[in-house]
């Protein structure tokens, strides 16, 4: 059962992460089409919200790949001159701290989605809950990394206490 598990959970960080790949290409290839359609004349107006869709959801899914590849910023100068018992329960506590913003998060921006059901956006028959959706989502997945996190650190500590790369899948 664990290996079904982890197996989808990889294959969720893949699919993830090829998303945040096309999502990126994507931006760059609207603004640019659209700077050039500035500069003739023609302006491409809906290039800018679907920009502003891609990029939150770029943005919130980058955060969830930079917490499961621990490459989030890491101000450990006090921390690493603390004994390692010390650093494990603090990186315990800071964990478990995260996970329960992440849930507030979850809980504040689910009835800010719905709130934004009726909103358009300017240039598009598109609801701006498309936009507001990728806090919560991205925040869930976020859940789950750090969960997964948390696990390693309390089970293998040491190898989690640095930000060394790819220490979660």
């Amino acid at each position: 059962m664990f290996e079904i598990v982890k197996k989808g959970y990889s294959f969720i960080c893949k699919l993830e992460e090829s998303l945040i790949s096309f999502i990126l290409c994507a931006l760059t290839f609207l603004i640019f089409i659209s700077a050039i359609g500035r500069f003739v004349g023609k302006p491409i107006n809906w290039a800018v919200d679907i920009s502003l869709l891609l990029f939150a959801w770029g943005a919130f899914l980058g955060a969830d790949v930079g917490i499961r590849e621990n490459r989030i910023i890491n101000v450990d100068f006090l921390t690493a001159k603390m004994p390692p018992a010390m650093q494990r329960t603090l990186a315990i506590l800071w964990s478990a701290c995260i996970i329960l913003f992440l849930a507030v998060i979850i809980v504040y921006g689910i009835p800010l989605c719905i709130s934004n059901a009726k909103r358009q956006f300017q240039n598009i028959t598109m609801s701006y809950s498309w936009v507001t959706a990728a806090v919560p989502v991205s925040a869930f997945l976020m859940i789950i990394s750090s969960g997964v996190k948390l696990f390693r650190q309390i089970t293998d500590f040491p190898s989690t206490a640095h930000g060394s790369g790819r220490d979660i899948v």
